[in-house]
């Protein structure tokens, strides 16, 4: 029986009005392309459909159906396919090609959203600044660029002559891991053992890693992307550590810095990917605590993600092509890190560089003064 909400999105799909300019044949083929590449290439494709296999069957068959009833359907089945897989790290977006292609249904859709659509604010702002003689404050809502590195190598002195900091990871999506090193630094209070990952060795990642040999200009990265394809190329079928990794490495750094001696980091729902990754290894730090109220997002365990084109060009696929050495014996995706001290504060998103009663509280949490809050005020009463 096919489970309820694909019977749902079958019934939503057919209530919009086809374009005649889509065919049949080249709507199955796009899907049938995403479909067989996920299968062939996602690290996580067996272990998330192992004992399934019926049920992924239905589902797949059931999107099928609709593009054979509705081709204009097609990048709605993509979608849902995809997101069947419950990886913040796999991806389908129409490219300019698709999006003229698929314009009608699109707007109709997005206008549709609209309508229902709960605005949502997001913690976009860079923020360094100096609380009070003690406590010194950072915002940091991306590891996307270098800003994240900048802004703590700016801070560095003022951040080092107080012993208490409060980084505000809400919104930090991830980005690269080097971009969270120089605060890794700074939270570091002692050795600390990480995992590697094993990039998957498949015939189409083998030909990623041939074709980024010879584009890229930049010798260190084209022979990084040569010894990958040589790697790859002697363990097909298998995982293969990526050169110069360990399956589980000591991270060790040369010094601890004395101050900040008291480190709270605040987690949040929307953290990913190297935002996961940089809580992961700081809250190994005998300085750190995790404050929030809900575990982060939990797209860690499958990573560094490459996009392909379909055959027709409409869409961009992206897949992870490695995995984390400690999957599947031990899973972030889909749990997330939980916060070791909840914050009795709602999230306040958009705050630039103004201090929330949620970063006082942790404040006051790190230098161990008695926190009064509405609901122990009332209870007390």
């Amino acid at each position: 029986m096919i489970h309820r909400k694909i019977l749902f999105y079958v019934f939503t799909l057919l209530s919009i009005h086809p374009i005649d300019a889509q065919t049949r044949e080249e709507a199955l083929s796009e899907f049938d392309w995403i479909t067989g590449f996920i299968q062939r290439n996602y690290p996580g494709y067996e272990i998330k459909t192992q004992g399934k296999e019926n049920e992924w069957n239905q589902r797949t068959a059931a999107l099928r159906n609709i593009i054979i009833q509705r081709p204009d359907t097609l990048p709605f089945s993509m979608d849902q396919y995809v997101r069947y897989f419950n990886d913040g790290h796999l991806w389908v977006n129409t490219t300019p090609e698709g999006n003229a292609k698929f314009q009608p249904i699109i707007q109709r859709e997005l206008a549709r959203r609209a309508k229902s659509h709960r605005p949502e604010s997001f913690n976009m702002y860079y923020t360094a600044k100096a609380m009070n003689d003690s406590t010194f404050f950072l915002r940091i809502p991306s590891f996307a660029d270098s800003e994240s590195n900048e802004i703590v190598e700016k801070n560095l002195k003022e951040i080092t002559s107080r012993p208490y900091l409060i980084v505000d990871l809400r919104g930090n999506g991830g980005g690269n891991d080097m971009n969270f090193q120089t605060l890794m630094a700074l939270v570091y209070s002692q050795p600390y053992l990480t995992h590697g990952v094993e990039l998957y060795a498949t015939p189409d990642f083998l030909s990623l890693y041939r074709r980024l040999a010879t584009e890229n200009p930049e010798d260190t990265w084209a022979r990084f992307c040569q010894d990958m394809a040589d790697s790859v190329a002697q363990h097909l079928g298998g995982y293969v550590l990526r050169p110069g990794l360990q399956r589980i490495r000591l991270m060790k750094r040369d010094s601890v810095y004395p101050y900040p001696r008291k480190v709270g980091i605040l987690i949040h729902g929307r953290n990913a990917s190297s935002a996961e990754q940089f809580i992961l290894e700081a809250k190994n730090s005998e300085k750190v605590t995790l404050f929030g109220n809900e575990p982060t997002l939990g797209a860690i365990d499958l990573s560094n993600v490459y996009s392909f084109t379909s055959p027709l060009g409409w869409f961009r696929l992206g897949v992870p092509t490695t995995r984390s050495c400690r999957w599947p014996d031990i899973v972030i995706d889909g749990k997330g890190i939980a916060p070791q001290i909840p914050v009795p504060y709602p999230d306040s998103m958009q705050e630039r560089d103004h201090i929330g009663e949620e970063i006082l509280y942790i404040e006051r949490v790190l230098r161990g003064i008695p926190c009064r809050t509405s609901a122990n005020e009332s209870t007390e009463k």
